[in-house]
């Protein structure tokens, strides 16, 4: 599965926002035209040239990069803030307050449901006191336009709303089950990846642990599968709960990997250390059988403009070599090669 599917809201949004800006570009400059040409209508003009501007600027951004929530928010208060200045200072007739009812759409499509929903209730509130503060509501001087147009406007509100709502929600779905482990709940290889490409940002000082159960065939053949699967869901929860910062990721039967950021070589360490130290301590009681395990663990530190396959690869030597000593022990990278130049060199600054 390519990383890039599970940016699906992110796509999305930029998508909408790039087609959006183009669109109301177009529209702006043609209002802009109209109203300081032919209208004389020059503070709505002159806004829509600033508008016309900054939309087709996001327009080509987009085309080349993701946009960024703050164009997105820029682009919904500017076309909000001309609507109502339109709608203040023009005549009625001109209907220009019928935009009113598309701004749901627009909000909830950009920003998603909760910024959606403060900017839906917003402009609604705000587009009644500018309705109501005019001389005449001809030709909505009647009841009945009135009702008529609040219930269009709440029942865009109400579908935007529902649609992102199930939206959100079915894409979060679908992105656990791209990215966890339907037994444990840890991440999975994706996820590992996903994270170590594109949420790690900042990557010195990260350290990753690399875990493997001490003869875990033993308690599948001597307990059966069933029982070796509750001995993993119970060693993913021990791994969890000391994690003060970091992730765990299962990626393979018994292995698992811990990404510790901001850490250093000592500290990795310890923490490494640490578990080993603690897991070998606990029994667990499942289906009237105490099974104790213990763990082997190897620890690297990221070099800089490293791949993830050869961090892991270091990991997994280190790993190796814990195992050959015997297993229930932690053998650090840096104390293999060369990388603890590097190690120490962090641990320094």
């Amino acid at each position: 599965m390519d990383i890039g599917a599970l940016r699906g809201t992110q796509a999305l949004r930029n998508n909408v926002l790039k087609w959006m800006s183009f669109c109301l570009g177009v529209l702006a400059t043609i209002f802009a035209f109209y109203n300081l040409l032919y209208n004389d209508f020059a503070v709505l003009g002159i806004l829509e040239v600033f508008f016309a501007v900054f939309c087709f600027h996001t327009y080509f951004y987009t085309r080349q990069h993701y946009g960024h929530l703050w164009q997105s928010l820029t682009l919904c208060v500017f076309l909000s803030l001309l609507v109502v200045i339109g709608t203040h200072f023009g005549d009625i007739k001109n209907l220009l307050f019928i935009w009113t009812c598309a701004l749901p759409i627009l909000y909830y499509l950009l920003l998603g449901k909760r910024y959606g929903l403060f900017f839906s209730f917003g402009i609604a509130i705000i587009q009644g006191i500018t309705l109501l503060s005019k001389e005449t509501l001809v030709p909505l001087n009647s009841v009945n336009s009135l009702l008529n147009l609040s219930f269009v406007y709440i029942s865009i509100w109400a579908v935007s709303h529902s649609f992102e709502n199930s939206r959100a929600e079915y894409g979060k779905r679908l992105e656990n089950l791209a990215l966890l482990d339907p037994l444990t709940g840890a991440g999975n290889r994706l996820a590992m990846t996903h994270y170590f490409e594109v949420e790690l940002t900042h990557k010195n000082g990260l350290f990753m642990l690399m875990l493997d159960l001490d003869y875990f065939k033993k308690i599948n053949d001597q307990y059966g599968h069933e029982v070796g699967d509750r001995v993993l869901i119970e060693v993913t929860s021990f791994f969890r709960q000391r994690l003060n910062k970091g992730y765990v990721f299962r990626i393979g039967g018994e292995e698992f990997a811990i990404f510790l950021p901001a850490s250093d070589p000592q500290s990795a360490f310890e923490f490494a250390d640490m578990l080993r130290e603690q897991l070998a301590t606990i029994d667990y009681q499942i289906d009237e059988h105490t099974i104790n395990v213990t763990i082997s663990i190897g620890v690297a530190c990221y070099m800089p403009k490293q791949t993830l396959k050869n961090f892991i690869k270091r990991a997994d030597d280190a790993l190796y070599q814990a195992k050959q000593q015997g297993r229930n022990r932690v053998v650090t990278a840096y104390e293999l090669n060369i990388s603890q130049l590097f190690c120490d060199t962090d641990k320094a600054s």
